[in-house]
């Protein structure tokens, strides 16, 4: 009789087991086949591949937190990873800068409601990294960043010169020394012109080199000896053909010297009038004589 009685419960616990096995298998499939996009919340990156008791302790599904500092943060019943604690101090949501589900890593805040001007209410130092040493002085340490920064880098930085006032470069206090790294050097800029023109006479705001003068009003004197005097700009060098004729007569170029077309007929009308060749070209004279 004992024999019958353990007989009937060995096949009474066996055909528990087998039910409640049966059981699990129904509800792992049917976990499987579960479309999670109808929750709102689709699985990606890290959640992909998350058990699902991860996020729904205790098999409760409702209520499950479908924002980010839902389950990262400290004390949630989900155990996520949370800020850690060389976070920038922000109580803006996870995704604001955080946008792959994989990896924390490529946040990049979503600058799209900063208003311009503003920056530093948040690079501060404390929330996010603010102005370094190299910006303690002149309009670097009073400007707002985004005078020279765009909010997808710090690097490139370019001051945007829009709305500066022609010739203002050095009297806004901008291109001096001690407050910007380009100003007029007294070693460079030697010659009268180079020591008071404004800096865009010759200069553009995309870079300083190259420079030329503008050419953009005549000489106060009207021709370019006025200025070419070898004082306030170039002159003629040593060597020079002998000529007492402005420099417009052979170097028609604002951007070089060379070429010098006084070769050019047209620029031999003065002298095709009955002076003869020779009074110029006598071989030191004004150009080379024949030979």
């Amino acid at each position: 009789m004992k024999r019958i009685g353990r007989i009937l419960g060995s096949l009474l616990a066996t055909g528990l087991t087998l039910v409640s096995l049966q059981s699990a298998a129904e509800t792992q499939s049917g976990g499987r086949d579960f479309n999670h996009m109808t929750t709102g919340f689709p699985l990606s990156g890290g959640h992909a591949t998350a058990a699902c008791e991860t996020c729904h302790v205790g098999g409760i599904f409702k209520g499950t937190p479908k924002n980010c500092d839902g389950c990262h943060a400290l004390g949630k019943r989900v155990v996520a990873t949370p800020k850690s604690t060389s976070h920038i101090v922000t109580d803006a949501p996870c995704e604001s800068c955080h946008f792959n589900t994989a990896t924390f890593l490529g946040a990049r805040y979503n600058h799209g409601a900063a208003k311009p001007g503003q920056c530093a209410t948040c690079h501060n130092g404390r929330m996010a990294k603010g102005k370094p040493a190299s910006h303690s002085s002149g309009r670097k340490a009073t400007d707002s960043c985004d005078s020279c920064h765009r909010t997808f880098a710090f690097t490139p930085a370019n001051w945007n010169h829009i709305g500066i006032a022609p010739g203002s470069c050095d009297t806004a206090g901008c291109h001096v020394i001690g407050s910007n790294q380009y100003f007029r050097s007294t070693t460079t800029h030697t010659r009268t012109g180079m020591r008071t023109y404004a800096c865009d006479d010759c200069h553009n705001f995309s870079s300083w080199i190259p420079a030329r003068y503008k050419h953009t009003a005549p000489s106060p004197s009207g021709v370019c000896m006025g200025c070419h005097d070898g004082v306030t700009a170039v002159g003629k060098i040593t060597g020079h053909i002998a000529t007492t004729d402005d420099c417009n007569q052979c170097h028609t170029s604002t951007y070089s010297w060379l070429p010098a077309l006084g070769a050019k007929p047209a620029n031999h009308i003065p002298y095709n009038t009955g002076v003869p060749c020779s009074s110029c070209h006598a071989g030191g004279t004004v150009a080379t004589g024949a030979t």
